[in-house]
């Protein structure tokens, strides 16, 4: 899921795209206001864009009612061409191999069927489609062949429950919904939906990992403070869909990856801080939502107390994480579903009184003090940023007795004092 974002996008997936009120007690979000969107909001009406990664067919109208497992479309995604050299296959010169191949450029192989081969009395061989496949390419000067996986039927879910607001014949289908909205300060995996299983009972509590067995196998759980590698790998054995808790030391999480010895791996406290690219998305065993940042901090009390009144319950979460290019913060869509909690006010903040000022409680979000949470001391003047061209506003912040000089953009607002 994709946030702040107003134009399209050609990756599979969401884009929030609108916040708007539904009767009198919810919020209006304008225009230009998401970007200071805060970490907590409750009961907003939110429109999430989901959108085919190619041209498809989408499977729903305007105004039915969808569940997050609901395919709302589907299309062909085509497979990306990879290259077999036949010449150092066959052990023969490069001019040869097009006398060879079988099958002409253009057809369609199935696993196992033969594309090339050789015969003779002292030496023979075959080289077999490794998978469906079309014969894309033949290259007589170097003896390589290209085949391109057949396209693979991608079905796109609603994520969220909702009501289809509207369609983009072909392409995808916003989804509305009266919901609680949070976001994480990192994590891995892709988007899943599920079932919330409480696993601790205070935001101080870690998760013990005997508690995670065969009972929360496909559920989401929640935890209060901070994770080990043990208790992520028992949760990947037991299938949990994923994980939202408040922190996790370094060293779990190198264990948990097994990343120690790659040179790609994020570095805390270092500007090159980077999230391994190949846990992003549907390749991790769950997703994983850190909500406080590294070390052993507890969960803030406002998000836990919101998420325990909901166990038992579906959620959505997205654990992406992206701090530079293509910015994104993990996510948690909570659907309100009792009238009850649709007729409390909203807790977002206005959009001034999320921009810091001095005395206001915010927590960073820049790659060197991710999820540190300090206090303004000062707003000092703008000054001119060297590699976009524009200007900073800027604040002083005071965090562990250190103080730091940061852009607005690197920081929001967790708690504003009056």
């Amino acid at each position: 899921m994709t946030l702040y974002s107003d134009s399209a996008t050609s990756s599979p997936g969401s884009i929030l795209r609108q916040q708007s009120g539904s009767g009198v007690k919810a919020t209006t979000m304008q225009p230009g206001e998401n970007q200071y969107l805060p970490s907590l909001v409750q009961n907003i009406s939110i429109t999430i864009e989901r959108q085919l990664p190619a041209l498809g067919e989408v499977l729903v109208a305007p105004g039915q009612r969808v569940d997050s497992d609901t395919i709302v479309a589907r299309t062909l995604l085509p497979g990306r061409p990879r290259v077999y050299n036949l010449a150092d296959y066959f052990e023969l010169p490069a001019s040869d191999i097009s006398k060879l191949v079988e099958k002409k450029v253009g057809a369609k192989l199935s696993k196992g069927e033969v594309i090339a081969s050789t015969k003779s009395l002292i030496f023979s061989r075959q080289f077999k489609a490794p998978y469906d496949a079309i014969l894309s390419a033949v290259d007589a000067n170097s003896g390589y062949i290209s085949l391109t996986p057949q396209p693979q039927p991608y079905n796109l879910e609603a994520f969220v429950r909702g009501n289809i607001a509207s369609t983009m014949p072909g392409y995808g289908v916003n989804v509305e919904l009266q919901a609680n909205y949070a976001r994480g300060a990192f994590g891995f995996g892709g988007e899943r939906h599920g079932v919330l299983r409480v696993l601790a009972t205070r935001p101080t509590d870690p998760i013990d990992p005997l508690s995670v067995d065969s009972r929360t196998t496909n559920f989401i759980l929640l935890g209060g403070s901070y994770i080990t590698a043990e208790t992520l790998r028992r949760a990947v054995e037991m299938k949990v869909r994923g994980i939202i808790t408040g922190s996790i030391r370094e060293e779990e999480i190198t264990k948990f990856l097994e990343y120690r010895n790659r040179k790609t791996f994020y570095q805390v406290g270092q500007h090159g801080w980077r999230f391994p690219a190949d846990l992003s998305g549907q390749d991790s065993p769950l997703t994983l939502i850190i909500t406080e940042g590294f070390g052993m901090r507890p969960m803030a009390s406002r998000l836990f107390e919101m998420l325990l009144a909901h166990d038992s319950e579906e959620l959505s979460i997205n654990g992406v994480t992206r701090l530079r290019r293509g910015w994104q913060r993990p996510e948690i869509i909570v659907p309100v579903l009792t009238s009850l909690e649709a007729n409390r006010a909203s807790t977002r903040l206005g959009a001034a009184e999320q921009l810091p000022r001095p005395g206001a409680t915010v927590r960073l979000i820049n790659p060197t003090y991710l999820g540190a949470v300090g206090t303004v001391i000062s707003l000092p003047p703008s000054r001119r940023n060297s590699a976009h061209g524009h200007l900073d506003r800027l604040a002083e912040v005071e965090v562990s007795g250190t103080r730091l000089v940061l852009p607005f953009a690197d920081l929001e607002v967790l708690e504003q004092r009056y």
